[in-house]
């Protein structure tokens, strides 16, 4: 297939969208430094011995981060799909399985943002077990699964191509 105008637009957008992504996990990553409490843990691991609250701000900031730590994942895998696009592949079996990664890591974190979040929290906040839904948790876990489809019927639909440039 010859190189045109629209191909080099899809691939300077590939690339952007790359970088972006780059940018998203390291904000993602810095975000869980400041704000999970890693750096009072640390401190007193190294220095006067651990307290109950050190551990219990550790592991709730690890339960709260956990979600953001799985669309993560997501972004990561996404942005190897717009890596492949950028070189010009567009229609390949990595990308359809990939597309696939990303529907599974964002419907996981939906999953723990509604079962495993909310129960770390309470049991250490409260001392009781609880699960809560939000609906944003729910719309992440269902575009999840339709992104996870996605990745199936680019599946199929990759084989179909494939079958029609040999008959072609």
């Amino acid at each position: 297939m010859p190189y045109n105008a629209s191909d080099a637009a899809l691939r300077r957008q590939a690339m952007f969208l790359q970088a972006a992504t780059t940018i998203i996990v390291i904000g993602t990553v810095l975000n869980y430094l400041r704000t999970g409490e890693v750096i009072p843990f640390l401190f007193a691991l190294f220095g006067d011995g651990l307290t109950r609250t050190e551990v219990d701000g550790l592991l709730k900031g690890l339960a709260l981060a956990l979600p953001s730590f799985c669309y993560a994942g997501a972004v990561v895998a996404a942005g190897g799909i717009f890596g492949r696009i950028a070189k010009g592949e567009i229609f390949s079996a990595r990308n359809s399985a990939t597309l696939g990664a990303v529907g599974g890591w964002l419907s996981v974190g939906a999953l723990i943002a509604m079962l495993v979040t909310p129960a770390v929290v309470d049991w250490l906040d409260l001392g009781e077990l609880r699960f809560r839904t939000e609906p944003m948790d729910m719309l992440i876990a269902v575009i999840g699964g339709l992104i996870q489809m996605l990745g199936f019927v680019h599946t199929r639909a990759t084989a179909l191509r494939s079958e029609l440039d040999q008959i072609v």
